[in-house]
Parts: C-alpha cells; sequence; structure tokens
C-alpha cells in the first residue's frame, strides 16, 4: 500500500475527474476469446489452469482461491483476487458473488450490469474495481477511470462516477452510498491496470497526477505472465 500519499490530495484528484509492461500484447488480440491467462481457478466446479478456454456461454460460476487470476472475456480483462467468486452468463459478468475483481472493460453496446451483494454496478466502458468486504458488510467500488453507475440493490440509483483518476465510493450494510473510508485505491494498482491495458491492445485513459502512475502492486499481486 501506498502510505504516503494524503487523503486530501488523493480525495482532489478523484474530485477533478476523478514497473514494466509484462504481458505480451498477442494474448488478448483475438476478441472472441474467453480464456484463463494467469493462475488457477474452478469453473462450475472443475479446475482448469492456464490457457484454458473458458466457456462463458452459459451461466458459469468461476472460483479463485489462495492465487490471482485473470479471465480474459472478448474486449475483456479480468483480474480476480484470491478467494473470489464470480458469475458470467450469455458471455457477460453478471455477478460478483464474493470476494473481489478488477475490470478493465472495452466498450459496452449496452451498460453492463453486474450484481454485489450490497447494490448493482452499471458499465459502458471503463475501469472498475469491485470489492465486498465481508466483515463490514459493504462494497467498495471505485471508478478507476471513465463513468460507472451506482445503483442500490433496488436498482435505484445511488450516484454516476464519472473520473479520470480513482474516484471509489462504498455502498454501505444499509444500501447506502458513502465516502471512502481509505486514503488509497483498495487492492487495486495503476501498473497492473497499464499492464492488461496493454494487452488488450488499449492505453489507459486516464490523467495522472503529476503525469506518473502512484500506486503499484506489491511484488505478489503484480501481474507477471
Amino acid at each position: 500500500m501506498i502510505k504516503d500519499y494524503p487523503k486530501r490530495v488523493f480525495c482532489k484528484h478523484a474530485i477533478l475527474l476523478s514497473g514494466s509492461l509484462l504481458i505480451p500484447t498477442s494474448l488478448f488480440s483475438n476478441e472472441k476469446v474467453n480464456k484463463l491467462l494467469l493462475g488457477n481457478v474452478t469453473v462450475n466446479g472443475k479446475k482448469i489452469s492456464k490457457d484454458s478456454h473458458i466457456n462463458l456461454d452459459k451461466e458459469t460460476e468461476i472460483i479463485t482461491k489462495s492465487d490471482l487470476a485473470i479471465v480474459k472475456n472478448n474486449s475483456n480483462g479480468f483480474l480476480i483476487r484470491p478467494n473470489t467468486t464470480i458469475r458470467f452468463f450469455e458471455n457477460k459478468i453478471v455477478e460478483l458473488i464474493k470476494g473481489s475483481v478488477h475490470g478493465i472493460f472495452g466498450k459496452q453496446e449496452n451498460e453492463l450490469r453486474i450484481k454485489t451483494p450490497r447494490g448493482n454496478i452499471g458499465i459502458r466502458g471503463t475501469v472498475t474495481y469491485i470489492e465486498h468486504e465481508e466483515s463490514y458488510n459493504r462494497t467498495y467500488v471505485c471508478n478507476c477511470y471513465g463513468e460507472t453507475a451506482v445503483y442500490d440493490l433496488n436498482m435505484k440509483k445511488l450516484k454516476t462516477l464519472i473520473s479520470k483518476y480513482h474516484s471509489p465510493v462504498i455502498i454501505d450494510k444499509d444500501n447506502k452510498i458513502q465516502s471512502s473510508p481509505y486514503d488509497y485505491p483498495l487492492n487495486h494498482y495503476d501498473d497492473n491496470i497499464a499492464n492488461i491495458e496493454k494487452s488488450l491492445n488499449r492505453k489507459p485513459r486516464w490523467e495522472l497526477p503529476k503525469g506518473e502512475m502512484i500506486f503499484f502492486a506489491p511484488e505478489k499481486e503484480k501481474v507477471n505472465i
């Protein structure tokens, strides 16, 4: 974690529209591929490993254990942290059941809605990090750049996040939106975003404070393929 980034500075950049690249570009070049690129996961109870094709056309549950995983889904890349369960249906992510997922999304024809334990997240083409914090019974959402809509469990819109650098909120146990209690982006990092965007043949569409990345993944969470 970055401990010397003052909360007032972080909030300022969020309000104002708010390592090396290691993944080969060829890994994501085919937009119609659904594939596990990193880690070991179970898919509908069956363990699969790196480079395995994943059929996401039907209802599919992906579970990670103790390792990071990266799944390519068409023009989207998902960095899935340990102890996470996510669900796909008709070739789209539809639910974060537990844990956390960092979605690096291509342009969506229609708003893609992701259910979480405390609310629903609307995506059109952005980078969004979602983590359900079980110990607090709340869901953390960060619009890393782009536009993310936040809804409650009944699909009442709570807020639209539009930013060019990390803009986080939480949906609390009462399904109300609150400011993030953290001085930094929770468990997601600039260098991993840049790595995956490059692999998707895109560049991050952010505005970096002073033109430089600030939040770097610890060694055990760096994306190395």
